[in-house]
């Protein structure tokens, strides 16, 4: 007998090129860089902020081919574009093939582009007080490794908790992924907030570990609708001992506050940050506001029109797409990044969440699999406890209903059975036992010991049903999908 999983890899090589992190957020190392690290990178700003006006104007390209140097002088470049020709003339910032004629600034691009600040914050991803928590978010991880793109699932962090600092969103963008309502209310560092925030944070830090740290404090929020973000970024540093990265799309609101912002989070060890523009003209006023050695740490996110890349097929994006032809539509059916906790702290609510492709279902791109409010760090330990418990066992139950997933394809076959997705296929094959199984499931409508229960009247041991079904619910195969409060 044999459990097979396969990845349809080579089928979708295209469409990985394709694929990109301009919603998916990825942690940043807080580890501090290097004296000749943190040269090459800012030496490389100018060719940075060429790659930037490349990906996002048409024009510009346009002006390139005519008349580089006159170009490049225009938009207050420091660089010579003879030098990085091999950069506008591909024009995306890939990595270029090996060449003698490649000249010192692409390669010091290069360069650049090979730091990878990732790691350090990645490895704090490991190390899990609970242990239920961390099979759940590996059971997660190995769900959505069938729903996304390789090149997309790798970029999503799986961060264990995040806060809204505000309710709503002054923002307003018409392709938010998570639906972000308007800004009704904010909050405030009072004393009272500021001891409610750092017992929070002391109770995460508790209950989860150092993997805490690799939280945020945003969602369906802008950092900068809070005038107070900096300090519980600070608070944030000094209990979990990271600073967390921040996306804002209000950058230019207060571009004193934004610079400052900019400095202390460096100061503390944030290595990016990132602004979400919006339009050819935010591109300019960012461009005019902030020199390049000022952004070389913060990855500019082209969300205006003329950008190609592609909005997340979730949130108000997909509905302002419903009812169009959706053969255009994106693979990325989701912006959320988070595994875990997503806390609003003005209604002191706590969801357990994960990312989906948005459907009828989960619209925004993640599912919801329990809920709950609370008043103190008691109240939260109580609420976080019963989410564990309740969410998160480390192994099938005789009382649960065994079913695959909704979005699996079923396939039964002579010698077993078949789970595909678009992405990966599961084989269960070589024993007929399999076969009888997949069919039992794919009825779902069996508890696991009406399960067991049965193949033990065929002379099946229960310890090999119950492992198999665990194999099954390592994988993510299994559905554990609560219905949305609408559905109920």
């Amino acid at each position: 007998m044999t459990f097979e999983e396969q990845n349809y890899s080579q089928c979708f090589a295209a469409e990985e090129k394709q694929a990109h992190d301009s919603q998916a957020f990825q942690f940043e190392s807080n580890k501090h860089l290097d004296a000749t690290a943190e040269e090459l990178i800012r030496s490389t700003s100018h060719i940075k902020r060429f790659v930037e006006r490349w990906q996002a104007d048409p024009n510009f390209q346009e002006q390139m081919a005519l008349n580089p140097s006159k170009t490049v002088s225009h938009y207050g470049l420091n660089i010579d574009p003879e030098e990085i020709e091999p950069l506008w003339d591909r024009g995306d910032g890939e990595k270029l093939d090996e060449a003698a004629s490649v000249s010192e600034s692409v390669k010091r691009w290069e360069e650049a582009l090979k730091f990878d600040p990732v790691q350090s914050v990645k490895a704090v991803m490991t190390i899990v007080k609970d242990p239920r928590y961390h099979a759940w978010r590996e059971r997660q991880i190995a769900r959505t490794a069938s729903q996304f793109l390789p090149s997309f699932q790798g970029q999503i962090a799986h961060a264990p908790v995040c806060f809204e600092l505000s309710k709503g969103c002054s923002g307003g963008c018409w392709f938010c992924g998570i639906s972000a309502p308007r800004l009704d209310d904010i909050f405030y560092y009072t004393p009272e907030n500021a001891k409610l925030w750092r017992n929070v944070l002391e109770v995460m830090k508790e209950m989860l570990g150092p993997v805490a740290g690799a939280g945020f404090c945003y969602w369906a929020t802008d950092p900068m609708d809070n005038p107070d973000y900096e300090k519980y970024c600070s608070d944030f540093h000094d209990i979990l001992g990271i600073f967390p990265q921040t996306t804002t799309a209000l950058p230019l609101r207060n571009v004193e506050r934004t610079r400052s912002f900019l400095k202390l989070s460096q100061e503390k060890g944030c290595l990016l940050n990132r602004f979400s523009i919006i339009s050819l003209k935010m591109l300019d006023q960012v461009h005019e506001a902030f020199s390049a050695d000022e952004l070389a740490f913060v990855k500019l996110v082209l969300q205006n029109k003329e950008s190609k890349i592609p909005k997340a097929n979730a949130g108000r994006a997909r509905k302002r797409q419903q009812g169009k032809d959706e053969n255009g539509l994106p693979e990325q059916g989701t912006i959320a990044c988070v595994t875990g906790f997503l806390f609003n702290m003005v209604e002191r609510s706590v969801k357990l969440i994960s990312p989906c492709n948005a459907d009828e279902r989960w619209p925004l791109g993640y599912i919801v699999y329990d809920e709950g409010t609370f008043s103190n760090a008691d109240d939260l330990k109580v609420l976080l406890e019963r989410m564990i418990s309740n969410q998160m066992p480390l192994s099938i139950q005789p009382s649960d209903v065994i079913r695959f997933r909704r979005d699996l394809q079923y396939e039964s076959l002579p010698d077993g059975f078949r789970l595909s997705t678009r992405i990966k296929k599961f084989n269960f094959r070589n024993d007929l036992y399999f076969k009888e199984l997949g069919e039992v499931i794919q009825q779902g409508d069996k508890t696991v010991e009406a399960l067991v229960s049965l193949f033990e009247s065929f002379g099946v041991s229960s310890a090999r049903t119950f492992d198999t079904l665990n194999l099954m619910f390592e994988r993510g195969i299994l559905d554990n999908e609560p219905e949305p409060k609408s559905m109920k």
